[in-house]
């Protein structure tokens, strides 16, 4: 089995600088502005655009614990 420590990628150091930046993009929004933000955002993950979409839907529950079932 080789050792093969030559990638430099440090994973931890770059999921925080990506929340970090997500972080200060949507720091001073309001609540309707937040709300068209991750309505405009285009997923890559399926599951993910799932979810937007199903939450996008008009009468869908999003908070408390009937959103879960």
């Amino acid at each position: 089995m080789s050792d093969s420590h030559d990638n430099e990628f440090d994973c931890v150091q770059s999921s925080r600088s990506i929340k970090d930046g997500l972080s200060a993009e949507i720091a001073d929004l309001s609540p309707d502005e937040l709300g068209n933000w991750l309505r405009s955002h285009r997923y890559t993950d399926a599951r993910l655009k799932a979810l937007a979409e199903k939450a996008a839907q008009p009468g869908v529950a999003t908070d408390g614990p009937s959103a879960c079932r």
